[in-house]
């Protein structure tokens, strides 16, 4: 019968032991007249004394050895009972302590951690935390929400970042990247500049803190975000209204100024032209004011695009409502406004106001532009691919307004979401339009993480799309009180 690996070396363990009393018996035999049979007795009585008293401890510090070497596979290996060596159980005594001890402090880091990440998580402003090799060894809830958890590369286990991403494979700026490597070499504070386009355009200042580092893989590097994209909008806004306004206000306010000086001169006593220049004033008016309120909505918009809203709305019932509003305005040319929907159309995620307002301008516009006695269709639908121009994947809501009008060229469409641009001024200005709506839908879709987009075939009438993201299931549509 085979011996186990244990077996062999208690046997030659206590073969070993027993050498020097057989070399002791063996010498007596030779030299001093001992017989073999007492010789042999000897060596009997020396196995036996060994198996009884030295074979049993040697036995359990192997056992001993065997329990220590499966720890470091099994930190909970259980451990064995020793009958007859007290060192080998006082040894297995202090492992226990040990590994007691080891998993006290573990939990305490872990939980002096947790609560760390707690702390940092409930700061604003995204936070990166880099070691010395410029690689990313922790971020914030914030930073993982703006970069994104798949780019960061976050375990889905715990939440925290992995450790060994190069901060240029997260954030590709070189600005940034060049102040983080000089505030590394140098050891000095250090802010950049950066801007992020995905899924809108947004400016940050990035503060770079550098801290000392804690050995291999410690945290040598804070870089802290701070959002200026709303200052930085305002301060291009206040720009953009000035020249905007000064430029579009200035041939209606020419225009009424010039009526109003011809109402003070020639034209003092004539009642006819005052009441041809006086309605004339009017319409001036109203377009300067309906310009005003187009920009100020432009620059709200604008001012709040990189916040995604958050509301689950009914499209289906918002696009009635601004339906009922304008059809006094469609029942004057014969128009009529037919709305196909199918009955489980999902909510969409987005701002009620808002989307009631991008339905205006696109209705107002086919109802403008779609010609007499024509209707202008509005067709719902669950789309199952997105287009390019629209961020993220899934399924998304497809809102068609179209009209049976004149259309609208080829090299036009490209530009017709700019500001003020128009295929027609004078025809534009004769039906009350400012210019701005287009841009404010595109505007409004960008905040939304939608998309607008345009068909038109001349002669035939022109399609204008929205595509909107779908809201979850458990949300309740916001009615927009």
């Amino acid at each position: 019968m085979a011996l186990s690996p244990t077996q062999r070396r208690l046997t030659m363990w206590a073969a070993g032991i027993s050498t020097p009393a057989w070399l002791v018996l063996a010498g007596l035999v030779a030299f001093a007249g001992l017989g073999w049979l007492p010789a042999l007795t000897g060596a009997l009585i020396v196995m036996a004394l060994v198996a009884i008293f030295v074979v049993p401890r040697l036995n359990d510090l192997d056992r001993f050895a065997t329990f220590a070497e499966s720890l470091l596979v099994d930190v909970d290996a259980p451990a064995p009972e020793f009958h007859h060596s007290e060192t080998a159980a006082r040894g297995v005594r202090a492992i226990l302590g040990l590994r007691q001890l080891w998993t006290d402090r573990q939990g305490h880091v872990e939980t002096l951690a947790s609560t760390q990440q707690l702390i940092i998580d409930g700061l604003p402003d995204p936070l990166l935390l880099l070691d010395a090799n410029r690689r990313v060894r922790g971020a914030n809830a914030a930073a993982r929400e703006l970069l994104g958890v798949d780019n960061v590369g976050t375990d889905t286990r715990t939440n925290r970042v992995v450790a060994d991403r190069d901060l240029a494979s997260i954030i590709r700026d070189p600005k940034l990247l060049e102040t983080v490597d000089a505030s590394l070499l140098r050891h000095e504070s250090g802010t950049a500049e950066l801007v992020m386009s995905n899924p809108v355009q947004r400016t940050f200042r990035a503060l770079i803190e550098p801290l000392p580092a804690t050995g291999d893989g410690g945290i040598a590097l804070i870089i802290s975000l701070s959002d200026q994209t709303e200052m930085r909008k305002i301060e291009r806004m206040r720009a953009d209204f000035v020249a905007n306004a000064s430029h579009e206000l200035r041939t209606p306010l020419a225009a009424v100024l010039g009526f109003i000086e011809t109402l003070q001169g020639p034209a003092k006593d004539d009642e006819a032209a005052r009441t041809e220049f006086l309605a004339i004033m009017h319409r001036q008016a109203g377009r300067m004011a309906r310009l005003i309120d187009d920009l100020l909505s432009l620059s709200r918009i604008e001012l709040r695009e990189h916040a995604k809203p958050l509301d689950a709305v009914d499209v289906i019932n918002t696009l009635r409502g601004v339906v009922e509003l304008l059809q006094p305005e469609a029942a004057k040319n014969g128009n009529r406004i037919v709305i196909n929907a199918p009955p489980d159309l999902p909510l969409a995620l987005g701002d009620h106001g808002e989307l009631g307002q991008v339905f205006t301008n696109l209705l107002a516009n086919a109802l403008k532009y779609g010609g007499q006695n024509q209707p202008v269709d509005v067709t719902f639908e669950l789309a199952h691919e997105r287009p390019l121009s629209m961020p993220g994947s899934g399924p998304c809501l497809k809102i068609a307004v179209r009209d049976h009008g004149e259309g609208i060229a080829r090299e036009h469409i490209p530009r017709l979401t700019e500001r003020f641009y128009r295929v027609d001024n004078a025809r534009s200005r004769q039906l009350g339009g400012t210019g701005l709506g287009l841009a404010i839908v595109k505007h409004i879709t960008s905040r939304h993480r939608g998309a607008l987009t345009i068909d038109s075939v001349e002669g035939e009438g022109s399609t204008f799309t929205v595509w909107l993201p779908v809201a979850p299931a458990h949300m309740i549509p916001s009615t927009g009180k």
